[in-house]
């Protein structure tokens, strides 16, 4: 039986967890090294600051990302990739190939511009 025909509780759970808003998005903000909360929200244009905080600790609780809070006056929190984070690189990447290949422009700025008004 081909392997890729049956059902995978890993498979389901991390398409499950990855797939949810703005997952992607705040991985590849993080790509580039560490960064504040404010830093996150503007690569993520339209992400309300409740559902980035919701996604910033559900990637922390999955051991994706770390919370560094920085002993400096005024105290500074940021949050940077673990090592099980940036190893989604190539996937992220990869979904950066295929859309740029076969997701017209127009249809993504179409459905960003609705996204951008339910917010």
């Amino acid at each position: 039986m081909d392997e890729l025909s049956s059902y995978c509780p890993r498979y389901q759970y991390a398409a499950t967890f990855l797939g949810r808003r703005w997952a992607f998005t705040i991985l590849r903000a993080l790509f580039s090294g560490h960064r504040r909360f404010s830093e996150i929200r503007s690569a993520a244009a339209g992400v309300t600051d409740r559902v980035l905080t919701e996604r910033l600790r559900e990637m922390e609780t999955e051991g994706l990302i770390e919370r560094c809070v920085c002993d400096t006056s005024p105290v500074r929190v940021e949050y940077r990739l673990t090592t099980k984070g940036a190893a989604l690189r190539a996937t992220v990447e990869a979904l950066q190939e295929w859309a740029d290949t076969w997701v017209p422009l127009e249809t993504a700025i179409q459905a960003c511009g609705e996204e951008h008004a339910k917010s």
